[in-house]
């Protein structure tokens, strides 16, 4: 238990001084890039709460390869002080080595979990708002606002109702206020258009129409128009249909990011993006684990030499390899060849099969 204890603290620290290095270069080269942006009144305060917010988002994106680097070289440290040869001594192989490890690159990819969904999300958004608003970066602010507008053009399940909603929707009983609702035809022709100050539902379907103008397009090219205080339409649309969130899934916190799915389906909307992101919540921050298989793989090969070198190379080296995969996979999710949920596992599971088997042969 000791030996293993000490295994753990000593992979534990080497994980932390590898995550703090990588973060550090990001941070200072992403600095030395824009510093020339940051200018203007509070500039100072400013930078020091955006870099505070991306190193939250940039842990995140290089904790794998920060695992990977500090695997190695806990191991790589075991064999250079010897230590490892008298555990093999001890009749101790790899996978004792490997067990304390593993377990402690777990905690770390739970941690990432966590720290994601409770500043992480919001980071990546100050990150972008700060940079758009405070240091007026053109193209960034145009991004920003324009993915955080409200949707206003809903269509059908049908594919013949398109829905334009200008004002917000109501929570206690999903209305929505100032309504325009066009009906086309199989040869997408308007065939009518439905104004109306407010839409609430009144049942299953059923939609009630306040200070409405009905503008009916005949074939023969006439319009008959129609008001009324009130009517009650049947659209095939439930209040969750209009439901949709604007925004990058990857700035959605995980109930969000599953309502919208949920939202999304039943509105015949594309989900994949929002699915693949799901997924890759808890695949990306795993992938330290295959990463640190093969990189205490490595570190343990026969004839090996040198130390944190030789496993810096060997990080950057896997986590090129690993990223490449994760690349190619995601590409086939996102264009819908394969299931987003196997889009996100597969390069954590190839690589873990690999890992496995690379420490096995180690013996």
């Amino acid at each position: 238990m000791i030996l293993r204890r000490h295994i753990a603290a000593r992979a534990a620290w080497s994980i932390l001084a590898a995550l703090l290095g990588v973060v550090t270069i990001y941070l200072a080269i992403d600095y030395v890039d824009n510093s020339h942006s940051y200018t203007g009144e509070g500039a100072l305060a400013a930078v020091l709460e955006l870099y505070a917010n991306m190193a939250v988002v940039v842990i995140r994106q290089v904790a794998p390869a920060a695992m990977l680097l500090g695997a190695g070289v806990a191991v790589s440290g075991l064999r250079q002080t010897r230590e490892y040869t008298a555990l093999r001594a001890a009749g101790l192989g790899p996978w004792f080595v490997t067990g304390p490890v593993v377990a402690v690159v777990l905690l770390f990819g739970a941690g990432l979990v966590a720290l994601h969904e409770a500043w992480g999300v919001q980071a990546v958004e100050r990150v972008e708002e700060i940079r758009a608003f405070k240091f007026k970066k053109g193209g960034d602010r145009r991004r920003y606002e324009e993915a955080r507008a409200p949707k206003r053009w809903f269509r059908g399940r049908d594919g013949r109702h398109v829905y334009h909603l200008r004002g917000s929707r109501e929570a206690p009983d999903g209305g929505f206020e100032g309504v325009t609702v066009l009906e086309l035809s199989p040869g997408f022709r308007l065939v009518r258009r439905i104004d109306a100050r407010a839409m609430r539902p009144v049942g299953p379907g059923e939609w009630r129409l306040e200070e409405v103008v009905e503008r009916v397009f005949e074939d023969d090219g006439s319009l008959r128009v129609i008001e009324a205080a009130a009517r009650v339409y049947r659209f095939d649309e439930s209040p969750d249909a209009f439901a949709v969130v604007p925004g990058n899934p990857a700035q959605m916190g995980w109930r969000t990011l599953v309502g919208q799915i949920a939202v999304r389906e039943r509105s015949g909307l594309s989900v994949t993006e929002f699915a693949l992101e799901r997924d890759n919540r808890l695949a990306y921050p795993l992938a330290g684990v295959p990463g640190a298989l093969l990189a205490i793989a490595l570190a343990l090969r026969t004839g090996r030499k040198g130390h944190v070198a030789t496993a810096l190379v060997e990080s950057v080296g896997v986590s090129l390899l690993f990223w490449s995969v994760q690349g190619v996979s995601w590409a086939l999710g996102l264009s819908g060849r394969v299931d987003p949920s196997v889009a996100a596992w597969a390069p954590d599971l190839a690589f873990l099969v690999l890992g496995t088997a690379a420490v096995w042969r180690a013996r």
